[in-house]
């Protein structure tokens, strides 16, 4: 039986087909009695001319969450993410379409949207959780202050381009190694397919729950990847005397930290809820995504 709820759609603002694929979903959804909300910002839509804006209830980005029940992504694994750092706090499912390239967290392609759109209006899913990872800054009492948090990686990179990074990483408390390097990738499974492996590191099945230490070209002959358990947390030290990093959580408005600062990286809190209409073929993703024989 379908249930009528409210629906929230993140778009890909600059990728026309995009744009057109979530106009075609939001006016389905509208036909199976469902609400479609979006967001209302310069770069998604304009409330007088947009076609969404003309089927759906336009919110703000911070009202989304607590607007829509379910949510629903046009883009590429970036829309996706953006789509997720929207709902995890409110614990909103998250169903990706995917408009990009790779697409590893987006399930539906284009030519299954119809067949999406008719499970999610009647509701025809099940819920995938995946897990997390939270970054903090540790100041000099030993208290952390809140970075953000992320569904692929946290990041800790160099500002000079001339410069390799130092860093000293613990892992469960200990130290492990000094690390010089362009970057340190901390990732959980879900995120072993992006960044963290274009720096070279393994691919995980998101069943396992780990979490992935790599660095980024390594000036060091120890250049392997670590998997940690996510209770495991892992310290960054950004050494004294040499040019501050910058830290990120998915890519996502970086901060800036200075020489002699450290990163704390340790399970996320909450997961995320990923919406699924069927089970996930992950070895078969994989095999598609990069073509393999």
């Amino acid at each position: 039986m379908t249930q009528t709820r409210r629906i929230g759609l993140v778009v890909h603002a600059g990728r026309d087909e995009s744009r057109r694929a979530a106009a075609r979903a939001a006016q389905a959804l509208r036909d199976a009695n469902q609400s479609v909300v979006v967001i209302g910002e310069d770069d998604l839509v304009d409330d007088t001319s947009d076609e969404l804006a003309q089927i759906g209830t336009v919110v703000a980005a911070d009202d989304f969450s607590s607007t829509v029940g379910f949510a629903l992504s046009f883009g590429g694994d970036g829309t996706f993410l953006r789509a997720a750092h929207l709902c995890r706090d409110a614990k909103i499912p998250v169903l990706g379409v995917n408009l990009g390239r790779l697409g590893f967290l987006a399930e539906v392609e284009l030519d299954g949207l119809d067949e999406a759109i008719d499970a999610v209006a009647r509701g025809a899913y099940v819920v995938e959780h995946r897990s997390t990872l939270e970054a903090f800054r540790v100041d000099g009492n030993g208290d952390h202050h809140p970075i953000g948090w992320a569904l692929n990686e946290v990041s800790v990179e160099k500002t000079a381009r001339q410069r390799l990074l130092l860093m000293d990483v613990h892992i469960g408390g200990q130290w492990f190694a000094r690390v010089p390097a362009d970057a340190l990738v901390v990732a959980t499974s879900t995120g072993s397919t992006a960044y963290a492996l274009s720096a070279g590191g393994p691919i995980l099945s998101p069943r396992v729950n780990g979490t992935l230490v790599v660095p980024v070209a390594p000036h060091s002959l120890f250049d392997r990847t670590v998997v940690a358990s996510p209770d495991e947390g892992i310290d960054i030290d950004v050494l004294p005397s040499q040019p501050a990093g910058l830290v990120s959580c998915d890519g996502r408005e970086p901060l800036e930290v200075s020489a002699g600062s450290r990163v704390h990286v340790r399970g996320g809190s909450l997961p995320l809820a990923i919406a699924r209409l069927a089970p996930v073929e992950f070895y078969g993703l994989v095999r598609r995504k990069f073509g393999l024989n």
